[in-house]
């Protein structure tokens, strides 16, 4: 056998050896282990954090030596936490039940409309999304100063003068990506609804929009989320005023006691920020399986 394989010029190959697939499940557990404590590592640092008391909170890096308690939280909320995560709430809350219809609306034209240049107006659009909000703050703070002497409207140390800019920074982004949702439902779908007597209207609300459901999940996620950390601009216009004072100015102005640095109720400050963040995905994460599998054509 090895002569003839000599002659013929060719190696002899040998049956490869298969893994058993015991341990190819146990390699890609270990491997999502450690992708999963690389993500979530962060998150357990800064709850850890939030619970050590004293100087060891910054000073000491092992995240599991205490002492541990409540002490930073008590001391977060007796300095006004709570106003500024409702605060935090309406604006982001109102910010998204505005960006997110409009943005639906505007995507579906952009999508199904005909319209002239609607490439060009699309490719605009994200490049409006490219603008650096700091740019925003000093033309808008004299253009607010100039609304209140000109016709006696506030928008100083108000959530008006938060959503406003965040609409509309957020508006583009939304757009896109609604827009590109809508471009990749077959159209097919919006003629049957019109067949059985539905409106354009009716059939962009009633099949369209639930089909669309994982786009607007994203678009409502990325838009509360934004409205939600902002700081440069909930800066400028409402640093001081715990009654419209959101949570990213309250956790960058915490004072300081002496030369202590207020790490531990910085942290505590973020954990309980995020628990509205995680609980809104989760929530929307719901209406996005629901989307992919409402609508769905029977053959």
């Amino acid at each position: 056998m090895a002569a003839e394989t000599v002659r013929s010029g060719r190696p002899v190959r040998r049956p490869r050896r298969r893994i058993h697939p015991a341990v190819v499940g146990a390699l890609k557990l270990l491997g999502l282990a450690v992708v999963l404590l690389w993500c979530l590592f962060p998150f357990l640092w800064m709850g850890m954090t939030s619970l050590r008391s004293g100087s060891a909170a910054i000073t000491e890096p092992n995240i599991l030596q205490g002492p541990f308690d409540l002490s930073n939280y008590r001391e977060v909320f007796d300095q006004g936490f709570q106003f500024a995560l409702r605060n935090s709430l309406v604006v982001a809350s109102v910010t998204t039940l505005i960006c997110v219809p409009v943005a639906a609306l505007a995507g579906y034209a952009l999508a199904r409309l005909p319209l002239a240049g609607k490439f060009a107006l699309l490719a605009a659009t994200l490049v409006a999304t490219l603008f650096p909000p700091v740019a925003l703050v000093n033309p808008m703070y004299q253009m607010y100063l100039r609304l209140n002497e000109w016709t006696g409207i506030n928008l100083l140390n108000s959530y008006a003068g938060m959503i406003i800019p965040y609409v509309a920074l957020t508006l583009p982004l939304a757009i896109f990506i609604l827009a590109t949702f809508f471009a990749g439902i077959p159209r097919e779908i919006e003629e049957s609804a019109k067949v059985d007597g539905a409106t354009p209207f009716q059939a962009f609300l009633r099949v369209v929009a639930p089909l669309a459901a994982p786009g607007v999940g994203a678009a409502a996620i990325l838009t509360f989320v934004y409205a939600t950390n902002e700081f440069l601009l909930a800066f400028s216009f409402a640093p001081n005023d715990l009654n419209v004072q959101t949570v990213p100015v309250f956790v960058g102005t915490f004072q300081r006691v002496g030369y202590e640095n207020p790490i531990g109720q910085v942290m505590a400050a973020s954990v309980l920020v995020s628990i509205p963040l995680i609980l809104f995905a989760l929530l929307l994460q719901r209406r996005i399986v629901a989307g992919l599998t409402s609508g769905a054509v029977k053959g």
